[in-house]
C-alpha cells in the first residue's frame, strides 16, 4: 500500500496518523502504541481516486482519502461513523443522514449525545465559529404522535423550558410536585375540581373584581379559625343575611401581639359615623327584643345617653320595674304625666310633695 493510503487510520473511534512517533497515540483497548501500529499490515480491497476499502488486524474501514470520514468496523464490536467537512476545505457538509424504509431504529445500551448550535446554518452557508447558547443545537419534526417511555427517572436540565400546544395535560399517578421560588400564572379562565385541599400560606394578597363562594351541600360549612386578627375593610356597602340563627359572642380577651382594636374600653363597640343619613341606627325585629346587662351573676349597668330625646312608643302596656327604686329627674324643664283616656294611679306607703 502507498504512503498516501497510510496517511490516516481509525483506531478506537479516533483518527490517528500512523506515520507519527507520538507515544500518546495508543489503543485504549489493547494498550498498543503508535510504533506498534506502524507494523500493522493492510489489505487494500478497493483503492479508488477518493475512496479506499481496506482491512487490518483491527477491522475494516471504508473511508474518504482526503478527509478520513467513512465507516469503520472494528473487531472489538465497535462501528464508527465519521463525517467530514465536505472535502477540499469546504465548511458545508458533515451531516449524518439515516433513512430507514421500514421506519424502525433499535438501539440497546446507553447513549451519550452532544449537540452544539451554530449561529448560522452551516448547511445553507459557510457557517460561523461564533456559536453561542442562543443557537439551535437540536431540532426535530414529527409528522404524527411521539411517545417516550422511561422506566427510571426522566430529568431535563435547562435554563428555560417552553411548552406550546393546544392542550397540555399533566397526569400523576400518585402526586405532582411543584417547587419554585416564584410562580406566575396568566390565565383567562380556570376551572378547578378538588375533593380535599390543604394549604399552608404565610401571606396572601388577592386582587379580584368579583368573588363568589357557593356551598349547596346542606352539610357544607365554612370555618375561619385564627389566633390573630381578622380585619374587613369595605369601601362599599356590606350586606349580611342569615337564614338560620346567628350567635355573636365577644369574649374581650387579651389579644396576641399588637391589638387591632385600639379602643379597649368596651368588648363590643358599634359606631355609626355616617353623615349622609344623619348617623341613624335602626334595629328591627318581628319578635321580642331583649337588652340585658349584668347577667350571669355579674353586676352591670345599662346606660342610655343621647344629646337628643329618648322616646318610647308601644301599642300595649309599658312597665318600668326596679328592685331598689326608680328616679325620674328633669334638671331643666317640666315633668309631664298625661293619661288622656285613663286614670293616673299612684300607690306608695307615703307620698311626699315638695
Amino acid at each position: 500500500m502507498s504512503d498516501d493510503n497510510k496517511v490516516k487510520q481509525v483506531n478506537d473511534q479516533q483518527l490517528i496518523d500512523p506515520t507519527t512517533s507520538n507515544e500518546k497515540n495508543t489503543n485504549e483497548d489493547d494498550g498498543s502504541s503508535a510504533e506498534e501500529n506502524l507494523n500493522t499490515e493492510y489489505t487494500v480491497l478497493i483503492n479508488g481516486e477518493r475512496i479506499t476499502l481496506y482491512t487490518d488486524k483491527w477491522g475494516a474501514s471504508l473511508q474518504d482519502k482526503l478527509e478520513g470520514h467513512g465507516i469503520h468496523i472494528q473487531r472489538n464490536g465497535d462501528i464508527a461513523l465519521l463525517s467530514g467537512k465536505g472535502g477540499k476545505g469546504k465548511a458545508c457538509g458533515g451531516r449524518m443522514l439515516v433513512n430507514t424504509a421500514g421506519g424502525q431504529l433499535i438501539k440497546s445500551g446507553a447513549t451519550t449525545a452532544e449537540y452544539k448550535g451554530s449561529s448560522t446554518n452551516a448547511i445553507e452557508g459557510e457557517g460561523s465559529s461564533n456559536n453561542g447558547d442562543d443557537s439551535t443545537a437540536f431540532s426535530g419534526m414529527y409528522w404524527g404522535d411521539k411517545t417516550e417511555e422511561v422506566k427510571g427517572t426522566y430529568t431535563v436540565n435547562a435554563q428555560h423550558i417552553e411548552l406550546v400546544a393546544d392542550t397540555i395535560s399533566l397526569k400523576g399517578e400518585s402526586k405532582i410536585i411543584i417547587e419554585t421560588p416564584e410562580l406566575v400564572q396568566n390565565i383567562d379562565s380556570a376551572e378547578t375540581k378538588i375533593v380535599t385541599k390543604n394549604e399552608e400560606v404565610d401571606s396572601v394578597t388577592v386582587e379580584v373584581k368579583e368573588e363568589t363562594t357557593s356551598t349547596f351541600d346542606p352539610r357544607g360549612s365554612k370555618n375561619i379559625v385564627t389566633t390573630g386578627h381578622l380585619n374587613h375593610n369595605i369601601l362599599g356597602d356590606y350586606s349580611l343575611q342569615v337564614d338560620g340563627y346567628m350567635d355573636l359572642q365577644v369574649m374581650g380577651g387579651v389579644p396576641v401581639g399588637e391589638p387591632l382594636v385600639k379602643n379597649r374600653s368596651a368588648a363590643l363597640t358599634i359606631g355609626i359615623n355616617g353623615l349622609k343619613n344623619g348617623g341613624n341606627f335602626y334595629v328591627f325585629a318581628k319578635g321580642t327584643v331583649d337588652v340585658g346587662s349584668g347577667l350571669g351573676g355579674v353586676a352591670g349597668d345599662l346606660n342610655l345617653s343621647t344629646l337628643g330625646k329618648i322616646q318610647t312608643s308601644s301599642t300595649k302596656e309599658t312597665t318600668i320595674e326596679s328592685n331598689t327604686g326608680v328616679n325620674i329627674e328633669a334638671t331643666t324643664g317640666d315633668v309631664t304625666v298625661k293619661a288622656s283616656q285613663g286614670n293616673f294611679d299612684v300607690e306608695a306607703l307615703k307620698i311626699y310633695l315638695n
